[in-house]
């Protein structure tokens, strides 16, 4: 006989059966909806506020983009077969979207498109000025904000989008790992003082800057009536785990000579000395770091020296610094090309840095985004530059990312202006950000996205049928699982599938690459030695994300009264289903038709007498 196997539905991500749970409310208009699978189910609607709109989808979950914010919605989904027949739907259930941030700047407008050239996606910014970020999608509208009164100070400043679909960002000392709904995952603790940088590594370790204050004599520029020792500002670069422990450190006070300053900057504190108070020498004020896991070198941009410096991590040794030779005790290129004050170096994927130059010391004063490819013989080249148009010119913040589409994402700081060009300087797209119509928005950093979702993904069980609320059923001649596993994410990554027994204990665990919008098939044989089972699906990068779905083996289809036996007692019950007409049972369908027949009944008199 047939064996049949029935599956309690307990838990999906984020141990919901549906996602969102009843109720949510989000700061976000894109949505990722999941839903119990409906046996036989070629496709699915997803009805909003009673057929006032709706979506469909041939998996059991979706992302929807485009809600309102300020609004309730309603929303269910049936399940419909291949003949465009409905199966079943489920309950409506609800969620609201919060009103938009109530300092959202007034004037956010797209001048500049061109959809051709638009590297796909929505753009994370931080508007420093206001103290909140947000992400946008490709005409401007909001798509997405932080609720910034969970973190220091109220304010929050987004600088990384991780793989996991979490934020890292920092507010005034101190740094966070946090998710779209703003709950925070991780944050360093009050013994450091992080400022402008903070970077999660795929060792699921911190990079950030922390300021460091040390005593040492006042330049040689200062005059008799100054102090001979004076407050020096300088930086500590550390590498922290999740639980805040320091595993790698590196302090400017250590690796540089404090004769290698920028008497500019002298000037300035002399100038705040003399105006009152007891300033800190701004000494280095560096404003990124940047690990790149592949070189194993960290890079560093020291803005007060303008300078970016590449440090050999397992060493500690400074491989090289490129700026300015006047505040530079060693000179390793020949050419500084002329930066100042620059801001955000990154690795680009051809292993060049790329950098926005605030130039603040050119005569003119312009800012620019610059590409310089090195070598291990310190031959430097410049490969590309954009020079932003006067307006654009910003003495701080900034920031350019290189683009999957090899354009380049430009944040001009102060200016409010973030733009997209391409390879040739065309700009392909241009956002402007106001308040009132007239104070630009300080836009510090910039990263564009696919969507807000990197990670998710569901599974169909192919051998399945019955219902989530009825205990589902898998038959399986071979004691198998047949699965397929959907990657809906936007990054191509390893999906770890375990069995476990009733307590919890792996039976069984293997791990499938699957390609981004892409899906995999696996067949998990089953230890039938345990009665309780639970299948559990996450992908390697978030095991809290994780799927599960719990199942036994007590199981026989036909067994209508439930006693573990298939006879003559169980024949009548079936024919008295057949009787009353609107009586369904999924347990006395045997041939999965939808419905209960005399058919139904000659297979079950057949499986009585093949036992």
């Amino acid at each position: 006989m047939k064996k049949y196997f029935i599956i309690y539905i307990l838990s999906f991500v984020f141990g919901q059966n549906f996602i969102p749970e009843n109720n949510f409310q989000f700061n976000q208009t894109q949505i990722f909806f999941k839903w119990p699978q409906i046996n036989k189910a070629s496709n699915y609607i997803i009805h909003f506020n009673n057929d006032e709109f709706f979506f469909e989808s041939e998996l059991n979950s979706t992302i929807i983009e485009g809600f309102n914010w300020g609004q309730t919605y309603s929303w269910d989904v049936c399940g419909i077969d291949q003949y465009d027949e409905i199966i079943r739907c489920y309950d409506e259930n609800y969620f609201t979207i919060n009103n938009l941030h109530e300092n959202y700047p007034s004037n956010v407008a797209v001048l500049e498109i061109d959809e051709n050239q638009y590297q796909d996606g929505i753009t994370l910014l931080d508007y420093e000025s206001l103290n909140f970020s947000t992400a946008v999608d490709k005409f401007g509208s909001p798509v997405w904000f932080s609720n910034n009164d969970n973190f220091s100070l109220n304010r929050i400043l987004a600088t990384q989008f991780l793989e996991n679909g979490n934020i890292v960002g920092f507010a005034p000392g101190i740094g966070y790992e946090f998710n779209l709904n703003s709950d925070i995952l991780f944050e360093t603790s009050n013994d450091f003082d992080i400022h402008h940088s903070i970077q999660k590594t795929k060792k699921d370790t911190y990079f950030f800057i922390d300021a460091e204050i040390q005593q040492h004599p006042c330049p040689e520029e200062c005059d008799p009536e100054y102090p001979d020792i004076i407050s020096w500002l300088g930086d500590r670069f550390i590498e922290v785990d999740s639980l805040g422990n320091i595993l790698w450190e590196w302090s400017t006070f250590d690796y540089l000579s404090i004769d290698e300053y920028n008497p500019k900057w002298v000037e300035i504190w002399m100038a705040q000395w003399d105006f009152g108070g007891n300033p800190t020498f701004d000494w280095t004020h560096s404003n990124s770091v940047y690990y790149d896991e592949d070189l194993d070198i960290i890079f560093i941009s020291i803005r007060n020296l303008s300078r970016i410096t590449a440090i050999d991590y397992n060493t500690k040794q400074i491989i090289w610094n490129m700026g300015v030779p006047d505040f530079m005790e060693t000179v390793y290129f020949d050419d500084n090309f002329d930066f100042s004050h620059q801001h955000s170096v990154q690795v680009t994927n051809d292993k060049n840095i790329i950098f926005f130059d605030n130039g603040r010391d050119k005569v003119p004063e312009l800012s620019r985004c610059i590409e310089i490819s090195y070598n291990e013989n310190f031959e430097a080249e410049l490969i590309w530059e954009h020079v932003l148009s006067p307006e654009m010119l910003t003495l701080s913040r900034g920031e350019c990312d290189r683009l999957n589409n090899d354009n380049t994402l430009i944040s001009a700081g102060r200016t409010g202006n973030v733009i997209e060009v391409n390879h040739d300087n065309e700009i392909v797209w241009h956002l402007s950000v106001k308040e009132n119509n007239v104070i630009p928005v300080t836009v510090y950093r910039s990263e564009r996205i696919k969507n807000l979702y990197p990670n998710v993904f569901s599974f169909k069980i192919n051998n399945l049928f019955g219902s989530y609320d009825d205990n589902y059923q898998i038959e399986s001649n071979s004691d198998s699982l047949n699965i397929d596993i959907y990657n809906q994410g936007w990054i191509s990554q390893k999906f770890v599938y375990e069995l476990l027994d009733e307590n919890q204990n792996v039976i069984f665990i293997d791990e499938v690459y699957i390609d981004s919008s892409g899906f995999e098939n696996v067949n998990l044989n089953l230890n039938l030695s345990h009665q309780n089972y639970i299948l559990k699906i996450y992908p390697f990068n978030d095991i809290n994300s994780y799927q599960l779905v719990y199942f036994n083996n007590n199981f026989l289809l036909g067994d209508i009264n439930d006693d573990m036996q298939i006879n003559i007692q169980d024949i009548i019950l079936i024919i008295n289903l057949i009787l009353d007409e609107d009586n369904y049972l999924e347990i006395a369908d045997l041939n999965q038709d939808n419905g209960i027949s005399i058919l139904d009944v000659v297979l079950l008199i057949n499986h009585i007498l093949e036992s």
